[in-house]
């Protein structure tokens, strides 16, 4: 009697147990800064996934933006002024979906498919544009004491220039086609220029010292 009374505990025990299954998670993140992301279990950030239940924890790090995900079946978000993280249980269908900072949504959005739906096929474009030159450094200067430096001759196009301003009495001023820099009489020390120089002729001169004066024939 007492053996049959423990196998009948038993027996109602196993059938007592509450059942469990696995739910999978996925990560959402906003912030600090204009950051937004999606990520599965993995770490793997989230491009297609399969239909089911999926417990979602956003982790807001920022009072400035939110994490709204929205799709078939699916709206939630964070706060704006919300820092912290939330949690919701969401169940995925088949289609399309996108989360966002509703504050900036523009700058801060994703989207990924689900089920039946597929993301479209990622295309490489090649250009056939060149990459555009760099501008030629090209350095000018004034004193110290009555002088000026710089070339005599150059080549058309685009120059980064520093002008380096070593007088308390003069400045350095470029004039010519396109382009009219100076440093200013009272400037000591350094400035930076970018320019295009056009053939022709400039001047590298003083305003305080007319006759101090150089000639740059662009050509």
């Amino acid at each position: 009697m007492r053996l049959a009374l423990i196998a009948s505990v038993a027996v109602c025990l196993v059938t007592a147990a509450p059942t469990t299954s696995a739910v999978a998670e996925l990560t959402g993140s906003v912030g600090p800064g204009f950051v937004i992301s999606l990520r599965d279990a993995n770490g793997a950030g989230v491009s297609h996934l399969d239909p089911g239940t999926y417990a979602l924890v956003i982790h807001d790090k920022s009072d400035l933006h939110d994490f709204h995900l929205t799709g078939p079946g699916v709206d939630v978000a964070s706060d704006v002024t919300f820092i912290g993280d939330k949690m919701f249980t969401i169940t995925i269908t088949d289609g399309t979906y996108n989360f966002e900072c509703d504050a900036h949504p523009t700058l801060m959005k994703g989207t990924f498919t689900a089920g039946k739906v597929t993301p479209p096929p990622t295309t490489t474009t090649t250009s056939t544009t060149p990459a555009p030159t760099p501008p030629k450094p090209l350095t000018l200067a004034v004193g110290p004491g009555r002088r000026i430096t710089a070339p005599a001759r150059l080549q058309p196009g685009r120059y980064t220039i520093t002008a380096r301003d070593a007088s308390a009495a003069d400045d350095l001023h470029l004039k010519g086609p396109g382009v009219d820099r100076k440093t200013g009489v009272a400037f000591r020390g350094k400035l930076r220029w970018t320019v295009t120089l056009k053939s022709g002729t400039y001047r590298v001169f003083s305003d305080a010292h007319r006759t101090l004066t150089r000639k740059i024939t662009v050509r």
